[in-house]
């Protein structure tokens, strides 16, 4: 499909948008030979109108052609209007922080990237404007067969007024590429332009499909009407935190907590403890206080993994209830519902006590993922009571290279607000006894570390 799409584009590109555009052109530097440059999907739209660009690189070499980028900051999209007048931009010149990506276009193959030219122009005013596109591949690094010269293409792009049929012909033609499997991303993205309520079906449906879609969960959230907030419910049980957060903050606004809430509750009792898992954790970002008596009957449920989804949501709920309910559970002779009130209690905005999860780490070791969730929890949400609760964890008698017990809190000490430094000092090989001057080197740390502590006693 990818090819093929290719193919159009580079065939529409060749034959000319308009009689005296030509967007490819031939580009050679340090044994590199390419055909580049940008493709708009349209030369005319309406004000408002969603139009994305197709950059397109192809390899006409012997060799591959390769270059970094972090998300689309190698592209410098300007325009200008008739009056030679920059147009105002959303964009700041950065996609925010990412990873470096490598990218290799091998001979005769085709690399492209996809634009969001609103993102970058603002075309509120009809009339005829130029575009000016460029993509410098320097930026990131220089490669030996680096590209010394950017890609440049200008095109006529004419915005005509706003116009109502054209509006609704839009909003109907991407709810198509939702329909059919089309890319959500985009489509999330042009419907995001329209502040126009028949945009809310075709979101809920693309929302079905991906409930963790940035655009299409923040652009519900405009609405308060019902429809936003029942398109919403399903980020309430798949989403990710952050867009469950968006969804719970929209639906309060809305006034819809607890019709929605209501909507969860019955799933609470289902025969099947996934379906329990999943409506305990979407009636929890609700808020609302209908949901807490049937989650803390969950606090019972024969499943682990159900008292665990129980819990943490109590602590979401924010009801003036839930601390003494979650702190009771920290007694729980099971491990895993504690670390679930930690988090509960933690979603409560309380900070982190270090005596929540010491008895989970000194109790711990190899394979017992409450060992591990207990440690992650103190080094990031302790504060200035994380180096110093990690380190009374230490087994101060046991300066074994074979055992990796202590090992592990020294990674986190590492890592944790003012923590002592000694990960990479410390000798730890499972495979092996250690020899005596490892054994002694580790002995000296664990001094050091405990003369550490006596100064940094927890309060």
């Amino acid at each position: 499909m990818k090819s093929c799409l290719c193919a159009l584009l580079f065939s529409v590109a060749t034959l000319g948008f308009a009689e005296d555009v030509s967007f490819l052109h031939n580009y050679t530097t340090n044994k590199i030979s390419l055909v580049a440059g940008f493709v708009p999907d349209a030369s005319r739209i309406i004000i408002g109108e969603p139009l994305f660009l197709t950059f397109i690189v192809s390899n006409r070499s012997e060799q591959p052609f390769e270059f970094y980028h972090v998300h689309n900051e190698m592209f410098i999209i300007t325009a200008t209007n008739n009056f030679g007048l920059a147009v105002k931009s959303h964009y700041f010149g950065l996609d925010g922080n990412g990873f470096v990506s490598r990218v290799t276009v091998a001979p005769g193959k085709e690399y492209t990237s996809r634009i969001f030219l609103n993102e970058r122009c603002i075309f509120d005013q009809p009339g005829d404007y130029t575009v000016t596109c460029r993509c410098n591949f320097e930026i990131f690094s220089k490669l030996t067969n680096s590209f010394d010269q950017p890609i440049v293409t200008v095109f006529k792009l004419t915005v005509l007024p706003a116009n109502p049929e054209r509006i609704t012909e839009i909003i109907q033609s991407w709810a198509h590429v939702v329909e059919t499997n089309g890319s959500l991303g985009e489509a999330a993205q042009a419907l995001a332009e329209f502040n126009d309520p028949r945009i809310i079906p075709p979101l809920a449906a693309l929302v079905t499909k991906d409930a963790n879609n940035y655009f299409a969960v923040n652009v519900l959230a405009r609405f308060t009407n019902e429809a936003a907030a029942d398109a919403l419910t399903v980020v309430l049980k798949s989403g990710e935190d952050y867009e469950a957060g968006v969804a719970k903050t929209a639906i309060t606004k809305s006034h819809q907590a607890d019709r929605i809430a209501r909507s969860f509750l019955p799933e609470l009792t289902n025969a099947d403890a996934n379906v329990r898992i999943q409506n305990a954790r979407a009636v929890g970002w609700t808020g609302s206080e209908l949901a807490f008596a049937p989650l803390c009957a969950l606090l019972q449920d024969e499943t682990n993994a159900v008292r665990y989804a129980a819990a943490e949501s109590i602590g979401r709920l924010g009801d003036a209830r839930s601390f003494d309910v979650l702190t009771n559970c920290l007694s729980d002779s099971d491990f895993a519902p504690r670390i679930a009130a930690v988090r509960g209690l933690l979603a409560l905005g309380r900070p982190l006590q270090a005596d929540w999860v010491k008895p989970m780490i000194l109790a711990g070791g190899e394979n017992i993922r409450t060992y591990y969730d207990a440690i992650d929890l103190l080094r990031m949400n302790g504060g200035d009571q994380a180096a110093p609760g990690l380190a009374s964890c230490l087994h101060f008698d046991d300066p074994s290279v074979r055992h990796p017990y202590n090992m592990r809190l020294m990674l986190a000490l590492e890592f944790s607000p003012n923590g002592p430094k000694y990960y990479y000092k410390w000798t730890c090989d499972q495979n092996r006894d250690g020899t005596e001057a490892e054994i002694a080197e580790n002995r000296q740390i664990l001094s050091e570390l405990k003369a550490w502590l006596e100064k940094h006693k927890l309060n």
